[in-house]
């Protein structure tokens, strides 16, 4: 087709409402200017002559347009095989969600019809003593490592969708790590910019002369925009790492980072590690500092874990996995809403290990409102809901040690006993109001054993003790930072039931990300132009 016809409609136009149909289309044009070429390349044509040419130019470029649009049509098919069957998960995961909060409710008012909430301080034991268990074995020392005769090349890949203001100090960080071989850089770092309509691109743009290791991908509609798993697999294929990290934007790491964490990969074994976490605005306010303490006792049980069966799970930022592992698993499922769990249990289930290291870190950015931590951690437990939904089975059936096999389960089914806590709080405030104002009266009966009432309400304090001595804390910040993430906590209640709302409601999947802020000083970079579509670096 020609740009110029007659008529009203031009090529590109008509090119336009023609590919809707899935027909492909190759422009023969004398038109070359860059407006009208920009303006061309829109309808994203399979070809695009500059007249005169020959007909062995015509001949191949019609070849090469049939045999992409084949492909295309390829991939059309398993997207939307793909799609069907979310889908069908979706409809399970959705009764399964329904099943449990039915289950409780039917528990609860059971409960309330015979004045007896005894079997509830029974199943509010078992993770009391679950917590407790892994609270002393963490106490333990994890395997050693061994160092590579040759480190391995390393890709490090940061997705990134409007993060002006983080971005440019996430890139020099990871740009800056001290990882050479034979004295020369030993690791490439691969920016996604996912189709920000900030300037993203602008930032990065300045960096590409300061750090020849650092490649751009600019991703543009209508290929941007769909999910943080497809973006890692775009960058996925042009890596040249044996291993592959992934970073959030907002991410800060010491310069010996992948010296530290690379040797835990020195294993056939192992096929994925996790750092720790801590945020780096963690004096901001008592919510990001109630984070960092949550960070640091999630990695004092991913530790416990690690000893027991190396049962650890790789995070959104600081995890590293062998790219050979990442490819058996089908790689990031672009579909689950957190994709970094989902490539963990499909690398367990196939009998891998997964490692944790406590010795290195990642500094991110804590949300600092409310309404943000809410919005993340609704993301997260819809992820653990949907793992355990869609694997939960193939968990139990799969090669997996015991160990590896209890930390999975515990891991994924975290948030699903939420409801009975929030009515055991219930039946204890009931029971006190009863006892103190109106002569000893028991509202709801709870006739276990002292020692599993007290383990029961109690078990989470021996963990929160062991991480923050660990981190070496003083009397008085170590009496205020478990007493305090006690009282934290208490948000995982009505986190439970936005939850189950938004997994009974929601229609499709999305990349529901986390804003971060960064700076100040962030701000007053001067824009530079970064060309659509291009891909930058060697």
């Amino acid at each position: 087709m020609d740009i110029n016809l007659k008529g009203n409609v031009d090529g590109i136009e008509a090119a336009d409402d023609i590919s809707e149909m899935g027909i492909p289309i190759i422009f023969l044009t004398a038109n070359t200017d860059d407006f009208t070429t920009f303006e061309a390349l829109k309808t994203i044509p399979y070809g695009y002559l500059s007249k005169p040419y020959t007909i062995k130019d015509l001949q191949l470029t019609i070849g090469m347009a049939l045999k992409k649009h084949e492909e295309d049509v390829k991939t059309i098919i398993k997207t939307e095989n793909k799609v069907s069957e979310k889908n069908k998960e979706l409809i399970i995961e959705k009764t399964d969600v329904a099943i449990i909060l039915v289950f409780s409710l039917i528990l609860i008012f059971e409960s309330i019809f015979q004045r007896n909430a005894t079997w509830l301080q029974w199943i509010l034991f078992i993770p009391s003593a679950i917590m407790i268990f892994l609270a002393l074995v963490s106490l333990k020392t994890p395997d050693p490592v061994e160092e590579w005769e040759i480190p391995p090349f390393v890709t490090l890949i940061v997705p990134a969708h409007n993060e002006e203001h983080t971005i440019a100090e996430t890139a020099t960080s990871l740009a800056s790590i001290d990882y050479y071989y034979n004295g020369e850089i030993n690791y490439e770092l691969i920016v996604c910019n996912d189709g920000s309509e900030d300037r993203t691109g602008e930032e990065l743009a300045k960096l590409k002369d300061k750090f020849p290791h650092l490649r751009i991908i600019t991703r543009v509609p209508p290929r941007s925009g769909k999910g943080k798993g497809f973006v890692l697999n775009d960058a996925l294929e042009i890596s040249r790492g044996e291993i592959v990290g992934v970073f959030d934007a907002d991410a800060k790491v010491d310069p010996d980072f992948l010296s530290i964490i690379i040797p835990y990969l020195n294993d056939p074994d192992v096929q994925g590690v996790q750092s720790r976490i801590k945020m780096y605005n963690k004096d901001e306010n008592w919510l990001t500092h109630m984070q960092h303490v949550e960070l640091a006792g999630f990695g004092n049980i991913v530790r416990a874990k690690d000893i027991l069966g190396k049962a650890g799970f790789l995070g959104g930022n600081g995890q590293l996995v062998k790219k050979d592992a990442i490819y058996d698993g089908g790689g990031w499922d672009g579909f689950a809403i957190t994709e970094d769990l989902n490539l963990s249990v499909k690398l367990m289930i196939e009998g891998s290990a997964i490692r944790y290291c406590g010795e290195t870190w990642v500094y991110q950015e804590a949300v600092p409102t409310w309404r943000q931590l809410f919005r993340q951690r609704a993301r997260w437990a819809i992820g653990n809901f949907e793992t355990l939904f869609i694997y939960g089975t193939k968990i139990i059936k799969s090669p997996m040690p015991v160990f590896r096999m209890f930390g999975v389960l515990e891991h994924v089914a975290f948030y699903g006993l939420n409801m009975l806590v929030f009515f055991g709080f219930i039946v204890f405030a009931l029971n006190l109001i009863g006892w103190v104002f109106f002569d000893h009266v028991t509202v709801l009966r709870m006739d276990a054993p002292l020692i599993v009432g007290i383990l029961s309400a109690f078990g989470f304090f021996p963990g929160a003790v062991i991480t923050l001595t660990r981190d070496k804390v003083g009397f008085f910040e170590l009496i205020y930072g478990v007493i305090g993430y006690w009282l934290y906590c208490f948000h995982l209640i009505p986190l439970f039931f936005i939850t189950v709302y938004q997994m009974l409601t929601r229609k499709e999947r999305t990349w529901a990300k986390t804003v971060h802020t960064g700076d100040d000083e962030m701000d007053g970079i001067v824009n530079e132009d970064i060309p659509i579509g291009e891909i930058e670096g060697k």
